[in-house]
């Protein structure tokens, strides 16, 4: 099997090699990084801007991923699946794999995830697609083994997505430093949580005479509010792996069969 991995964090992110090194070393098939130059958050199902577009070959950054063929690319996190898919780097993809993101895809927030967008192209192009994403809380090391954990054990559901038309496995991991505290994996609706509303935006004074002004924006934990179990941003903070299957509408009616996780 061929697995494209793609991010929106960037080409030297931890969190794609952690990913792409698990799938690998599980013997899940062979994988191939394509993964944006530099940090493309938010950028959902952008296309890459209409300009000089490189591709350029990237060593592994760790002897644990060495093996692994890594391209970084100058383009949103779209691109980077258009460049998996058609660029001849590697035999075409079988599944897309995206992740694994700092930080949380879920309510309506995915329709701006970099992470959910390529994943989502994948689907579209009738591929089985997974997109894996960790909560972080402040500066505290990220327990990426975790995510890769819950990725593997939840690789192989994406067979269960195969000629179901385009859906996405959107998979949300709880920032927990231990499997034994993952309290399950739970299949989840998506939570009301909208990220307009925790955001306050602050016009600071010009910078320069060309009048333009500095923005301040701050994100205002004190409104973020109470999440029920059943939805994804609940899950995830009750201390489960959040399952949700997406379609280009949202929520997808698809039953998960999750006894083996």
């Amino acid at each position: 099997m061929q697995i494209l991995v793609v991010n929106d964090d960037g080409i030297t992110s931890p969190g794609i090699w952690a990913l792409a090194g698990a799938l690998r070393d599980a013997g899940l098939g062979d994988v191939l990084i394509v993964a944006p130059e530099v940090e493309q958050s938010g950028t959902s199902m952008a296309l890459p801007p209409r300009r000089e577009l490189t591709l350029r070959p990237v060593a592994a950054p760790l002897p644990a991923y060495a093996g692994i063929s890594a391209y970084a690319f100058n383009g949103t996190p779209v691109g980077c699946v258009l460049v998996g898919m058609q660029a001849g780097l590697a035999p075409r993809p079988d599944v897309v794999v995206t992740g694994i993101n700092r930080g949380l895809n879920s309510g309506t927030n995915v329709m701006l995830s970099g992470t959910v967008g390529a994943a989502m192209l994948g689907a579209l192009w009738g591929l089985p697609a997974m997109a894996v994403s960790q909560m972080f809380t402040g500066d505290a090391p990220m327990p990426w083994e975790i995510a890769t954990w819950a990725a593997i054990k939840s690789f192989p559901l994406l067979e269960r997505l195969r000629g179901q038309g385009p859906v996405v496995l959107n998979v949300n991991v709880p920032h927990l430093h231990a499997i034994a505290d993952v309290r399950g994996f739970r299949q989840t609706s998506l939570s009301s949580f909208f990220y307009g509303h925790v955001v306050d935006v602050a016009v600071e004074p010009s910078l320069d005479d060309a009048g333009r002004n500095r923005l301040a924006m701050h994100f205002v934990r004190e409104r973020m509010p109470a999440f029920d179990e059943a939805t994804d941003d609940g899950a995830v903070r009750a201390g489960y792996v959040s399952l949700t299957p997406l379609t280009p509408m949202g929520a997808a009616p698809l039953k998960l069969e999750l006894g083996a996780l």
